[in-house]
């Protein structure tokens, strides 16, 4: 893209200097100079939460979001048949004010919609705290290995993808948003899950596509399946 980047907004946040730009018609968050996520990610966005479609439950579904973003996935959550409650927990203040600022036409049909709420908070903590979802739907720094924020690796680590796996109901699913398909971090879900696919989701980036994959989980391996 050779439109020249124009700050929106910027400030200080919990993980450090947070810079919201736009190129065009294109939005981008960025973080201490790195990547977060841009307006040009939401096919990949809307994926984390699509991919799921095929195997949820029938409603009423209670879903968890981890990291708003740019509001995309929780804009095709709102739009899942049997959809009681969603809850989006993101980590950073500011990327919630830019949401209600910026990108008003999905942050109205959220704030509409009583399903709906945005909570800032470490989505790590969520799950610790004992609710159960039907969809737990994690995209959270930028993946598995290119963390901004060192505290946000043990949530793909082992002991993070047990927390998941159990906090989420035995017939729900969930699903990790990766840059690409680690085998490792594969390895490490497939201990936790007796069903793990690959999915591949296409954003096109200054012209090119660009690959991601939504790791898709399913049947957690719970000694005692919780049923609530």
């Amino acid at each position: 893209m050779d439109e020249p980047a124009v700050v929106v907004a910027l400030g200080r946040g919990r993980s450090g200097e947070l810079v919201l730009l736009r190129r065009g018609a294109e939005l981008q968050i960025v973080c201490n100079g790195a990547f977060v996520i841009a307006s040009c990610n939401e096919r990949s966005s809307r994926a984390l939460v699509s991919a799921a479609r095929p195997w949820l439950p029938a409603g009423p579904l209670d879903v968890l979001i981890g990291g708003l973003g740019m509001g995309y996935a929780l804009d095709e959550a709102l739009d899942l048949p049997g959809l009681q409650s969603v809850t989006v927990a993101e980590y950073e203040p500011l990327i919630v004010e830019w949401f209600a600022t910026h990108m008003r036409e999905r942050a109205s049909r959220a704030e509409r919609d009583a399903r709906s709420r945005i909570v800032v908070a470490d989505v790590h903590d969520l799950l610790q705290a004992g609710p159960r979802y039907d969809l737990i739907a994690l995209d959270t720094d930028n993946g598995p290995q290119w963390l901004i924020r060192a505290d946000n690796a043990r949530l793909y680590e082992a002991g993070g993808v047990r927390l998941v796996a159990g906090a989420v109901r035995p017939n729900g699913v969930v699903v990790f948003w990766s840059p690409e398909r680690y085998e490792g971090f594969e390895a490490r879900l497939r201990e936790s899950f007796r069903r793990v696919a690959a999915q591949q989701a296409t954003d096109v980036v200054d012209g090119r596509d660009v690959d991601y994959t939504m790791f898709v989980c399913r049947e957690p391996r719970l000694e005692e399946p919780i049923s609530t």
